[in-house]
């Protein structure tokens, strides 16, 4: 694929707006649709990836920055790692228990167990929420002083905006999941 910033015509730095992607995104895409007479679906293809990429802020800035995913997570993301998985495994247990409860009696026994949980999950999205603001607000300082900028900062932070944007979707899909029972 094509740099995705040359792509849809945008400016190589860390912060983009929606508004600024998906502009350019339709600016383009509107011509490239296979539908269209000059259409051309594997541009179109690449287009949509290309906004894809830009739009998750670890993606781009690993672009940006050129490292892949580090293996060691970020030390916020390795605090927060131990409360996470726990509190995934009980989501999956309780609501896996929840289904295969046999009576009314059974799901019933469930329900304090399944509001402490939802309780405990929302005091950790409530924690993930303020990581990425602090992680926002990182963002839009890196994005003020650029293009100067150390690879390895930028590569530590688009590690850490992966990990709580994949936690804080894995908890609000089991949230979710524990709402759908009340």
């Amino acid at each position: 694929m094509s740099c995705p910033f040359e792509l849809l015509g945008l400016t190589r730095r860390p912060l983009l707006s929606e508004e600024e992607i998906g502009s350019a995104y339709r600016k383009l895409a509107g011509n490239l649709h296979p539908d269209q007479e000059e259409g051309n679906e594997s541009r179109f293809k690449e287009l949509g990836e290309a906004a894809a990429i830009l739009r998750d802020p670890a993606r781009r800035l690993r672009l940006l920055s050129g490292a892949s995913p580090g293996s060691i997570p970020p030390p916020e993301a390795a605090d927060l790692f131990p409360r996470v998985a726990l509190l995934t495994h009980e989501a999956d247990d309780l609501l896996t228990r929840h289904t295969t409860a046999s009576s009314p009696l059974a799901r019933a026994v469930l329900a304090a167990p399944l509001r402490k949980l939802s309780a405990d999950l929302d005091v950790l999205l409530s924690m993930i929420g303020q990581w990425r603001s602090r992680l926002n607000e990182h963002l839009g300082i890196l994005d003020a002083r650029w293009p100067d900028h150390d690879p390895e900062v930028v590569a530590d932070l688009a590690d850490s905006l992966s990990y709580a944007t994949r936690w804080e979707s894995q908890l609000r899909e089991r949230k979710l999941s524990l709402d759908c029972l009340s």
